[in-house]
């Protein structure tokens, strides 16, 4: 076994310690299983859950995410599955078949799927799908960030952006809150990496 090797399992033997401890310590002593497992459930937990126990978005943002999940199921029920397919719903005409709040809610995700793809076109940032991956499919931030090719501390942040940058398209902030919130999302990825090849 070389040194390399030898150095990085004690790194990993320290950092399974570390997270059995802390596992302990927040469930007062009780037997939490092994740090391996912690951490593998660390890493296939729902974004969401992880983002709001790490204290990285709160009410706002779950609300964001909830009008989303809203949105794409009353949708969804009309047997239309996928992101683009959201885009083009007639809302006048779901108008009349939903109540208000899913009728805003459908709107006001079709407005803000709209610029994303427009975004997309121009930019190649990938918020839209982003969002998408870690509302609607629950996928883990590592699996997101692997799928856009970005580190998981880019996307982890780009999660959070693009939550804050839909409530604040709905409307559940306002004032500077709301402007700084809309400026953040488009700046979470550095848009030269999105240049076209062709």
């Amino acid at each position: 076994m070389g040194r390399q090797q030898r150095t990085v399992e004690s790194r990993m033997r320290r950092e399974i310690r570390k997270v059995e401890a802390a596992a302990r310590e927040a469930n007062h002593g009780q037997d939490v299983g092994t740090g391996q497992t912690i951490l593998r459930l660390q890493r296939h937990q729902p974004p969401l859950r992880t983002l709001l126990e790490a204290k990285k978005i709160g009410t706002i943002e779950l609300q964001a995410a909830e009008q989303i999940a809203l949105a794409v199921t009353a949708v969804a029920s009309r047997g239309i599955l996928s992101a683009a397919f959201l885009e083009r719903v007639s809302f006048g005409r779901s108008e009349q078949d939903w109540p208000h709040h899913v009728a805003l809610a459908v709107r006001n995700y079709q407005q803000w799927a709209n610029f994303w793809t427009d975004e997309w076109k121009r930019t190649r940032n990938p918020m839209l799908e982003l969002i998408w991956s870690a509302v609607i499919d629950e996928r883990p931030i590592s699996v997101i960030a692997e799928d856009i090719g970005h580190s998981r501390q880019r996307t982890q942040r780009a999660i959070i952006a693009g939550l804050r940058h839909y409530a604040a398209w709905a409307g559940l902030v306002s004032g500077t809150e709301a402007a700084i919130w809309s400026g953040m999302a488009q700046h979470v990825f550095d848009r030269t990496v999105f240049h076209t090849t062709s």
